[in-house]
């Protein structure tokens, strides 16, 4: 009878999400308060597809810490492999939209975590 050798990955406690593919969650820290500019051409707007032009969003979260800060989750790695301008740097570019000031804006890695 032949045998085959088994091979299972060793547990890890090293964070890791995905959906198939990597899975990176970020926060985007507006600075400013952004839930007065929620349009189709509003500052919201402007940074979501900034986002989408490098990444596929699977999840925006809501609002938070006073409408200045806003969770997502892309897949693969916030920075891509090609180089260029982080998003961080592309997010503070757009400078204002709609009377929102996104030149101090800033972009910061999360870990995903549920809480017990």
């Amino acid at each position: 009878m032949a045998t085959f050798t088994r091979t299972n990955p060793v547990a890890t406690t090293i964070p890791t999400e995905n959906v198939g593919k990597d899975v990176t969650m970020f926060t985007v820290d507006y600075i400013n308060a952004v839930n007065g500019s929620a349009g189709p051409e509003g500052a919201q707007a402007a940074v979501l597809n900034t986002i989408q032009q490098m990444h596929t969003i699977l999840l925006a979260g809501p609002l938070g810490n006073t409408n200045t800060e806003q969770t997502f989750a892309i897949e693969g790695p916030l920075f891509t492999p090609q180089g260029g301008s982080t998003l961080q740097a592309q997010i503070q570019a757009l400078g204002t939209v709609d009377g929102v000031d996104l030149s101090s804006a800033t972009v910061t890695a999360k870990d995903f975590y549920i809480a017990v």
